[in-house]
């Protein structure tokens, strides 16, 4: 497939051709004028890196885009204007605005995997989740997020989901129980704890076993399966009974 990268201050539509990937970088408020025509090429992938605008209802998407890319881009707060790509299966948001408004996306019905991430410094906020709990998306990742006060029911009850990676850190207990009461796979990929590999974490230091990681915990996240048994089940048995209380829950609404 004919793939292409370019600046927004260079790009020239008419030399692209049947160009069906397009990467651009650095879209000032000046290089719109360079995007008019874009809507017209058979693009099925798009990236767009540094976006200097506050929402995507200036930008000529072309309504034949298979898979979009938006990713370090500060000035990007609302997703209004995205709802033009109807083909849309594939949508990747990578440390944009603060918080980000993704309301839009729920006019997006043929979306099916979702990937929302921020970066190493401070989690990207989501204003809601609540556009996606009537979505048929299949795949989604929620990477680096500030989920101190966000709502995951929205989540818990996308009918379609079938793969979630979801940081568990990034989220309150309890809302993780109510994902983890709805989609019995996202309960047992959390129960079944990674162990940490050499290199990464020392062993523990009275019986020489790699220790796991628990995903309840930010600061003592390094449990030996051995030695610290009694209270590791403690932490598990702490999340079965929110998971428990969540279902219970659901099931009197």
């Amino acid at each position: 497939m004919p793939f292409h990268r370019t600046e927004g201050a260079k790009l020239d539509i008419a030399k692209l051709g049947a160009v069906t990937e397009l990467c651009i970088n650095t879209v000032r408020k000046a290089d719109l004028k360079n995007l008019v025509g874009l809507h017209q090429l058979p693009l099925e992938h798009l990236e767009l890196r540094w976006l200097s605008a506050p929402d995507l209802r200036d930008m000529p998407f072309p309504p034949s885009l298979i898979s979009l890319r938006i990713w370090h881009s500060s000035k990007l707060k609302s997703l209004d204007g995205i709802g033009e790509l109807p083909n849309l299966k594939t949508l990747e948001l990578r440390e944009n605005g603060q918080p980000l408004d993704i309301s839009a996306i729920s006019q997006l019905e043929n979306l099916e995997e979702l990937s929302i991430e921020g970066g190493y410094g401070a989690g990207q906020r989501i204003v809601s989740l609540f556009p996606l709990q009537n979505m048929k998306i299949t795949t989604l990742v929620l990477s680096a997020i500030d989920g101190k006060e966000l709502d995951l029911e929205p989540v818990a009850r996308m009918s379609s989901l079938r793969t979630a990676d979801i940081a568990p850190l990034n989220f309150e207990h309890v809302e993780l129980a109510k994902v983890a009461a709805a989609k019995p796979w996202f309960f047992e990929a959390l129960m079944d704890l990674e162990t940490a590999k050499d290199g990464f974490a020392k062993r523990c230091a009275k019986c020489g076993d790699r220790k796991k990681m628990l995903f309840l915990r930010k600061k003592k996240w390094l449990w030996c399966e051995v030695c610290e048994s009694k209270g590791l089940q403690r932490n598990l048995d702490y999340f079965r009974d929110l998971v428990a209380a969540a279902a219970e829950t659901e099931r009197s609404v």
